[in-house]
């Protein structure tokens, strides 16, 4: 059934960011309970050693408002308050190793940088539907190598980072009525009434080959709340989780 769910969503004529919307959205329906999965590139792409310079994008968040009736309305308020939260996070998260940091915020004058993040969520969702939803894709059977292109040079040159960081995060969350009306159709047996979670992929892209060198899926429950510090900072520990920059500066 996850199958067909999945092949629906994939020939849904939707843009890029709807479709990956959906697709997180369908995590977030599995996410019983927390859970990660990690990739890392089958090409012979290595982590140079040293301090690197680690371009950390400004992270793509969308957090909802889960109705009764189970239409989902975005929160401009949540949705920058889980920005914030998340890369505050993973500014904290990265602090403690010896790589240099950069913030990157995008504004509509850089044209050519939010295309590159577009494609970054289009691959994202390629690889949520072939790697982690089941989805065949022949060719990637026994591979993970892809690559965002030689595009990504962009931020090589101006502003001389080695590595991207991006973050692509998508939740919601229950009204009362619907968490009312869940306990009620429980009790009565009936089930499949969702109350919301939190899903969110990261990928680490070398800016020479624009290869993705490592991939990561977390999704919890809606008792971890990225609208709260505290909630954010458990979602980011989950996905960094075996991130190469991190691994190595712990020696595992």
């Amino acid at each position: 059934m996850l199958v067909r769910i999945v092949t629906r969503l994939h020939m849904m004529r939707l843009d890029t960011v709807k479709k990956a919307t959906a697709l997180v959205s369908l995590l977030i329906l599995l996410a019983a309970c927390t859970t990660t999965r990690s990739m890392q590139t089958t090409n012979d792409a290595t982590i140079e050693d040293g301090a690197l310079t680690v371009l950390l994008v400004e992270p793509d968040v969308r957090l909802s408002f889960l109705k009764a009736s189970g239409i989902a309305e975005v929160r401009a308020d949540w949705t920058r308050q889980g920005s914030e939260n998340l890369l505050a996070s993973m500014q904290d998260a990265l602090a403690a190793s010896d790589h240099e940091i950069i913030s990157y915020s995008l504004n509509d004058a850089k044209e050519r940088e939010i295309q590159l993040v577009r494609l970054h969520e289009s691959v994202g969702e390629t690889i949520l539907l072939h790697r982690f939803l089941g989805v065949p894709l022949p060719t990637k059977e026994n591979t993970f190598d892809w690559s965002l292109g030689p595009g990504v040079q962009i931020f090589s040159e101006t502003q001389e980072a080695d590595y991207l960081l991006f973050l692509f995060a998508r939740g919601s969350y229950a009204s009362s009525g619907r968490q009312a009306m869940a306990i009620g159709l429980a009790v009565a047996g009936v089930g499949g009434v969702g109350t919301g979670g939190q899903a969110a992929y990261a990928s680490l892209v070398d800016t020479r080959t624009g290869d993705i060198v490592w991939f990561n899926v977390a999704q919890t429950g809606p008792g971890t709340d990225m609208r709260k510090p505290e909630g954010a900072a458990s979602l980011i520990d989950m996905i960094f989780k075996e991130m190469p920059l991190l691994r190595k500066e712990g020696g595992s």
